[in-house]
């Protein structure tokens, strides 16, 4: 068993405090939910994710937004100071909005862009819309099964955002989606215990396998350059977990501060059209 957890290969998240939660980071090629309910910094978070990978250690990505305007998204990302017009002009980060209404046509056109650019990382926005894409319920749990299934096949570690109710008991739309994926992590926006309009940004690691991880909560800071993660638990413990295995993209750096605004905003030609991603046949869902 202990052999058999040091040849996890880890993927570094780059978000400064987190990754030691999880040992290094998230197993590779695994499928992990992030939920939270509207306001918790679901977006920041995943895509965080994917600019460290296609910034510090050349690992692309791909992050399809089914509900958000793309522009906006990445206009709101720049914010941070992250430079992500350059990557998208170096095909290291695409930013799609499929403009389909199928479940297998979205399929599709992911297998596309994850092979456009040769994608390592990639980040679904959101699982609440992908689910409205089904017209029968009961074909919700065998839909999502092959999508995981899919991008498991292109060695792609991915996140897939899941948009749940405040203080709700269950981590997705519907409650079936935490236990088709390899682990979940949740945001919460926790109300202070001395005023009701003081709250504090916390991250709670539910489930995540192949790896000893906390179950305690993390509070969080949205800074001027991303999402960064207390060192401590929120009852002030300090948790001093091994590292298993190796980190697959090497060690973490937090990107460089910069201040908020300054940059000239993104182009539009900078944004990826759906409609110019091909296929080059290395996935078989266009005959599933």
């Amino acid at each position: 068993m202990e052999k058999e957890k040091e040849s996890i290969v880890r993927v570094a998240t780059g978000i400064p405090g987190f990754d030691s939660i999880l040992q290094g980071g998230i197993p590779f090629g695994t499928t992990i939910l992030l939920s939270g309910a509207c306001g918790t910094g679901k977006s920041t978070f995943a895509m965080q994710f994917l600019y460290n990978g296609a910034k510090h250690w050349g690992e692309p990505g791909v992050y399809v937004t089914l509900e958000e305007d793309q522009l906006k998204l990445a206009q709101n990302m720049r914010l941070f100071g992250w430079d992500i017009d350059e990557l998208m002009r170096q095909k290291k980060l695409l930013i799609i909005k499929p403009d389909v209404y199928k479940f297998d046509s979205i399929k599709q056109i992911i297998g596309d862009a994850i092979d456009k650019i040769g994608a390592k990382r990639l980040v679904v926005d959101s699982y609440s819309v992908l689910l409205t894409y089904f017209e029968d319920p009961y074909e919700i749990r065998n839909g999502l099964v092959q999508l995981d299934r899919e991008i498991k096949k292109m060695d792609c570690t991915t996140i897939v955002i899941s948009d749940i109710k405040d203080n709700s008991e269950t981590f997705s739309t519907t409650g079936v989606e935490e236990f088709i994926v390899d682990g979940v992590i949740v945001l919460y926006m926790i109300k202070g215990e001395r005023s009701s309009s003081e709250s504090k940004s916390a991250v709670f690691v539910r489930k995540m396998r192949a790896t000893d991880h906390p179950l305690s909560y993390f509070q969080f800071f949205i800074k001027g350059d991303g999402i960064e993660v207390s060192k401590a638990d929120m009852n002030g413990k300090r948790f001093n977990i091994k590292q298993s295995g190796r980190v697959g993209a090497g060690k973490c750096h937090s990107p460089a501060a910069h201040r908020i605004g300054k940059g000239p905003l993104l182009k539009r030609k900078s944004i990826v059209s759906v409609g110019s991603l091909k296929s080059k046949s290395r996935h078989s869902w266009k005959h599933m």
